[in-house]
């Protein structure tokens, strides 16, 4: 009994938990190559070392069967092994060796082309209308051309929210956008829609049948 105990806190003493490990630096190829990487480094015979490096790399490969077909398998395959070996992997290698600033480098933060995202509902599309219809002078078209654009503003309101909307709401709105530009009056009358819900889609509406017992049932 005692001696099974001693075993079991040896075991213990060998275990270790995750969080006092080295932090992987490309975790998907685990813990194991991390640690083959590492013991190449620590081969004095240059040949030796090498030789281990092309296994290595054919492990590597095996693990990711998935992207034999990528352009430049091995290629990235060189690639990580450095990058795993944190640049400290002295071996010959078929392809330039990646530099340490290339790797730690931030990526360029991605532009934003499309406008504002402040009237999601309505689209982008709708919005450089308003703009563009703001700068007409002809005021008689002006006004129809904002009609028609706070029209699909409702529908477009309605659908996206799945809620009624009132006529004021989306008056103040397109003025709003515009910034001044339009000037639609409180009176002014919009199109009325209805909400559109998932079994009415494509204009096919669900049809309940009573069967004979008085049991409802729907298509």
């Amino acid at each position: 009994m005692i001696k099974g105990l001693s075993l079991g806190l040896k075991k213990l003493k060998i275990m270790r938990y995750n969080t006092e490990l080295k932090k992987l630096i490309i975790p998907e190829y685990g813990r194991h190559i991390h640690e083959i990487i590492d013991n190449l480094c620590k081969i004095e015979d240059d040949k030796k070392r090498n030789e281990q490096a092309e296994i290595t790399i054919q492990i590597m490969g095996n693990l990711n069967p998935h992207l034999r077909d990528v352009a430049d398998f091995k290629h990235k395959l060189w690639d990580h092994l450095f990058i795993m070996s944190e640049h400290k992997l002295d071996v010959k290698s078929p392809h330039p060796k990646p530099g340490n600033t290339e790797i730690n480098e931030k990526p360029e933060l991605i532009k934003n082309n499309q406008g504002s995202v402040k009237y999601p509902h309505y689209g982008s599309f709708i919005i450089s209308m308003i703009h563009e219809v703001g700068k007409m002078k002809d005021e008689d078209k002006k006004k129809q051309m904002s009609i028609g654009i706070a029209n699909q503003m409702k529908k477009s309101y309605i659908n996206w929210n799945q809620a009624n909307i009132m006529d004021s709401f989306i008056i103040n709105e397109i003025n709003k956008i515009s910034e001044g530009e339009i000037n639609l009056g409180p009176d002014t009358v919009l199109a009325s829609y209805n909400i559109i819900k998932p079994n009415q889609s494509n204009g096919t509406r669900r049809k309940s049948y009573t069967h004979s017992r008085g049991k409802k049932y729907s298509n």
